[in-house]
């Protein structure tokens, strides 16, 4: 007799294909504090852990100043790699989180991101002979007064105050703001009126009045309450 057919029903389950399984030694990294202008790197280390093999296709950063070097490949399983991010803080200011995101073809997931954190600090003050005016020194014109575009606050008053009142206001070339008795003698008008047009007489200039680019309203009114605050900190009632 003839040998029965067998049937489709009867026939071996298809068996899923080999797909990839790209996995990271990190997918996050901190710098911690970086000079303003430095160019950092690093590396972040990969394997195929999967049973087949996978192909990176699109390697998209957060914004052109992260590159890396070219990945865009297959990689067989166990195969190992590495992607080399760069990333130029030129033109950065405070806490900057860059991004790297990966798309796969044959992966455990189409899509995988990597971040890196950095807290940008100002370039170390270069010792001077005396003073300058930083409306009309084009070097610390540059310094100071271009690069606090945007900033507010702590971070302004580290751009435009500090050379002179000391960090956290404790006072240098010019006068304390810690100093109780002043803190409780002047007005938040009269701070305005100082930040607006200067002091000619002991040095201190201007940043509204005649100068390119001027302080904002929004920026003088930052430096009047961090002023108020260096104040409270001295009271101890609040940081």
């Amino acid at each position: 007799a003839a040998t029965p057919a067998v049937s489709a029903s009867s026939s071996s389950p298809a068996q899923p294909s080999a797909t990839g399984n790209l996995v990271f030694e990190e997918s996050f990294y901190d710098f911690g504090k970086v000079t303003e202008g430095d160019i950092v790197k690093h590396t972040f280390k990969f394997r195929n852990a999967g049973t087949g093999a996978m192909k990176i296709i699109k390697n998209e950063s957060s914004c052109g100043c992260t590159s890396t070097n070219n990945v865009l490949k297959e990689y067989a399983p166990d195969e190992q790699g590495e992607i080399e991010a760069v990333v130029d803080t030129v033109g950065k200011k405070g806490v900057v989180v860059k991004t790297l995101t990966l798309t796969m073809e044959n992966n455990k997931v189409a899509k995988t991101e990597l971040s890196m954190a950095m807290n940008l600090v100002p370039p170390p003050h270069p010792v001077k002979a005396k003073i300058a005016n930083l409306n009309t020194d084009p070097v610390c014109k540059t310094c100071h007064l271009d690069s606090a575009q945007g900033q507010t606050g702590i971070f302004l008053y580290h751009r435009v105050c500090a050379q002179c009142h000391g960090k956290k206001g404790v006072g240098a070339s010019a006068m304390a703001f810690t100093d109780a008795n002043w803190q409780q003698s002047v007005s938040d008008a009269h701070l305005k009126q100082r930040i607006h047009e200067g002091l000619t007489e002991v040095g201190m200039p201007s940043f509204v009045k005649g100068v390119t680019p001027p302080l904002n309203d929004d920026q003088v009114e930052s430096l009047v309450k961090y002023v108020r605050e260096i104040g409270i900190q001295l009271q101890g009632t609040t940081k």
